[in-house]
């Protein structure tokens, strides 16, 4: 699993494991008043179940339908909500105030506040530690170091969580939470496999998918065509340029991402040095507004060919692509050379393969 990084504060309810009888409802009490009048809204994935109004500071959600399976259902107001885990009998009481308080009789909810409450601390105790670190002027080496140690603390306490609570639905909320830390098909596949209901979320199902993708796209395989647009509007595809004889390096990149436009002047020195008839570089613009795309083409002075791809998410989701940037090297047959390729590493693999 890669490395871990809880910095906020995550908001989560839990509702208590099985009961005799169906359905569940959720009792709610809240100590902002301007949410009287508002609309909440229950969402089980994608899927609206009920809306309510909130009316003299309260609000409940309740069915009496049989569960399958355990359900991790979202509760929505404005731009905050709350996720709330239920079992058929689940009877949950929460109150929403400046801190969020909810009882189920010492089940699973209450499991999850401790669960929750000690990563958190364990966050905290990390971004105290990094603040006098760096005020003390400690080395970037003993920084990292410690930062490292904190990570791998907070990850360790998050599989332990998963590992105690494998058989109910709290270890699979866990781990849908964590899901996309794992590096291979195979390593989720097999901790999927260990946790009871993680294989009925539908988050841990898509990170799966992702997985997949990327297995069917590294270092060996044949590139995947996708299509987008030249500058000039028309239709352009990856084809257009890998597979044609030359090495061709790849950026999937956004106008809003720090860390793409940080690779930018790695990305216009390898076009400087080596753009040619053996080497070329190729944006890929995607989860961006045309207009911003085409801003930073001129205030970061790119100077290399570039395909606008964020019509649609095909691009990104051929090559399992979860975060940007993701610069990928195709060899003159286009298959693939490398992938998560960044800095000095990938300078020096695009001279060794100019040398060749």
């Amino acid at each position: 699993m890669k490395k871990l990084f809880l910095a906020a504060v995550l908001s989560v309810f839990a509702a208590s494991g099985f009961a005799q009888s169906a359905g569940y409802k959720i009792d709610v009490k809240v100590s902002n008043a301007s949410l009287d009048g508002k609309d909440i809204y229950l969402l089980h994935e994608s899927n609206c179940l009920d809306t309510v109004k909130v009316e003299n500071a309260a609000f409940s959600f309740a069915s009496d339908k049989n569960l399958e399976n355990p359900l991790i259902l979202t509760m929505r107001y404005g731009r905050m909500s709350t996720n709330v885990l239920v079992d058929n009998g689940a009877v949950v009481a929460v109150t929403l105030g400046d801190e969020t308080v909810w009882a189920d009789n010492g089940g699973i909810n209450e499991k999850m506040m401790n669960v929750i409450n000690g990563i958190n601390a364990q966050a905290s105790e990390m971004r105290n530690a990094y603040n006098a670190l760096m005020q003390q002027g400690a080395s970037k080496d003993s920084i990292q170091s410690y930062l490292a140690a904190a990570q791998n603390e907070i990850n360790t306490s998050i599989e332990n969580a998963i590992i105690e609570n494998k058989d109910n639905i709290l270890g699979a909320y866990l781990l849908s939470m964590t899901a996309s830390n794992y590096d291979s098909v195979e390593s989720l596949n097999a901790k999927v496999a260990e946790v009871k209901y993680a294989s009925t979320i539908s988050s841990i199902k898509a990170e799966i998918a992702a997985l997949e993708k990327v297995a069917q796209t590294s270092a060996g395989k044949m590139f995947v065509d996708f299509d987008g647009k030249n500058l000039d509007g028309t239709v352009a595809h990856l084809s257009d340029y890998v597979g044609k004889g030359k090495y061709v390096l790849v950026d999937f990149w956004a106008s809003w991402c720090g860390p793409c436009r940080r690779e930018i002047p790695n990305l216009v020195e390898l076009q400087n040095t080596y753009g040619g008839d053996k080497f070329v570089v190729l944006g890929v613009n995607v989860w961006d507004k045309e207009s911003e795309f085409k801003k930073a083409l001129e205030s970061e002075g790119i100077n290399y060919p570039q395909l606008y791809a964020s019509d649609d998410t095909e691009a990104t989701q051929f090559y399992g692509i979860k975060g940007i940037p993701q610069i990928i090297l195709f060899a003159p047959d286009g298959t693939i050379v490398a992938r998560d390729l960044r800095g000095d590493a990938m300078k020096k693999l695009v001279a060794e393969k100019m040398g060749e």
